[in-house]
């Protein structure tokens, strides 16, 4: 077999979504009896194969081969022969549509495992937009969307002058359309978002659920650029799929381009965010410091940053050099002020109803009983049945493997396993997982709903 064989036997045994979001650039560089050589069109997608498809992709290799072989990936390389670009030594004055933080930049930025996608993405989209189009980005609050949807921004502004860039809320996009409507400038409002803009940057699109005529409107707003090639990013703090009472047609464009996670940053992510943090508003802070916040913030880098503005203004107040004593006391106030919204906010019980409706939901799906899902049987039903749960448990509830473990009552690297099978099985494209996943998650959807109207 050469290698133009082995890419295209490659080519039918993954999923055409995948293959054309991920592989569309490879190619089998080389191959000989010991390895072969994968070749990606940047160093972004290299990293990204290998680190989410690998495995998969090195048994697909094997079982195509009838061997053991190791794979390897290599980018592409820029050609040193490329003449630089040419252009005016006067640059052109940018034409601002929104206004953008400065300090958000890709600089300032802290790059960690948590982020690592979101960040080389956002890069990509900034230099070459349009070819993932659109990007969306999700993850919780205050863990740095915005700062980057800023830093795409602020970058194309400055590299690109040209290009026309709107940043905005999906709650500023309503009230622009709402203004428009009772003014009868409707189609003024769809000139300004389809028209003169190159780059539309949304942020908390998850603001819109339940309001379906925004969301048609946005809809429509979404093609018009799509297909003229502008790019377009959403954030927001749930996936595509999450997206409760939205329009299949709009997640399904939410879809068709590049979705990336940002999740909570490690303790040693945490660490070099506060040394960040307190740098760019000319804080002196010792490692010994930044260490406990980074050990006793870990939530929220909000949390952090308004840890960090106390201790500014307290050695303001003081004269003290910040220390790590004064930082307990600060952490130790956050720590009760949540502690206090916790308990009036009643968040666990209302965490445990999500929980137990999620577990009922799988076993109505898979027509099991609770007794099946907690036992040892090693039935394909009931095994899929414990596997998918797993996977929803922590794809879309964002629970830890440790704590799916004490749910499911398996060890740690059983429920690994059951999530990474399940994840590729999907890639690979089965679509029975695939339309019982969907079917749980509809009734989960319409669950929340309910929940949300009591």
């Amino acid at each position: 077999m050469n290698k133009e064989e082995l890419h295209e036997q490659l080519k039918l045994n993954i999923s055409r979504e995948t293959w054309k979001n991920w592989f569309n650039t490879s190619q089998i560089i080389s191959m000989d009896e010991n390895e072969v050589i994968i070749g990606l069109g940047n160093p972004f997608l290299k990293d990204t194969v290998e680190k989410k498809f690998g495995s998969i992709i090195n048994e697909k290799i094997n079982d195509i081969l009838g061997k053991n072989i190791k794979v390897k990936y290599q980018a592409s390389t820029i050609d040193k022969n490329t003449k630089p670009l040419s252009g005016p030594l006067i640059r052109n004055r940018p034409l601002k549509l929104s206004e953008f933080n400065p300090e958000f930049t890709f600089e300032s930025f802290v790059v960690g495992e948590s982020n690592r996608m979101a960040y080389y993405s956002s890069i990509e989209a900034s230099k070459n937009p349009g070819k993932f189009n659109p990007l969306f980005i999700y993850g919780d609050v205050g863990l740095g969307k915005t700062h980057l949807m800023h830093s795409i921004a602020n970058y194309i502004l400055e590299h690109s002058p040209d290009l026309r860039v709107r940043y905005l809320t999906a709650e500023d996009f309503m009230n622009e359309m709402m203004d428009a409507i009772r003014n009868k400038q409707m189609e003024s409002f769809r000139e300004r978002f389809r028209k003169t803009v190159d780059i539309l940057l949304i942020d908390d699109v998850q603001f819109l659920i339940g309001k379906n005529n925004v969301q048609n409107e946005l809809f429509h707003t979404f093609n018009s650029l799509f297909n003229a090639g502008k790019q377009v990013i959403i954030c927001s703090d749930r996936t595509p799929d999450e997206l409760a009472t939205f329009h299949p047609r709009l997640i399904s464009r939410f879809e068709m381009g590049l979705v990336v996670n940002i999740e909570t940053p490690d303790e040693s992510t945490r660490y070099l965010i506060a040394k960040k943090m307190a740098q760019m508003i000319s804080l002196q802070m010792s490692d010994d410091v930044a260490h406990y916040l980074a050990e006793h913030v870990d939530q929220n880098l909000r949390r952090l940053r308004g840890a960090i503005m106390n201790l500014l203004l307290h050695t303001k107040i003081t004269g003290e050099p910040v220390s790590v004593s004064s930082a307990k006391k600060i952490v130790d106030s956050i720590v009760r002020m949540n502690k206090s919204k916790t308990k009036y906010n009643s968040k666990e019980a209302f965490e445990t109803i999500k929980l137990n409706t999620v577990i009922d939901t799988v076993i109505e799906e898979f027509k099991i009983c609770r007794e099946d899902l907690y036992s040892n049987s090693r039935k394909k039903n009931i095994s899929e049945a414990r596997q998918v749960l797993a996977y929803i448990l922590k794809i879309y509830m964002k629970l830890s493997v440790k704590e799916i473990s004490k749910i499911l009552k398996r060890n740690h690297s059983t429920i690994s396993h059951s999530i990474k099978k399940i994840d590729h099985s999907l890639m690979l494209g089965n679509n029975i997982i695939k339309s019982k996943i969907d079917n749980i998650k509809e009734k989960m959807e319409s669950e929340k709903v309910d929940l949300d109207l009591v």
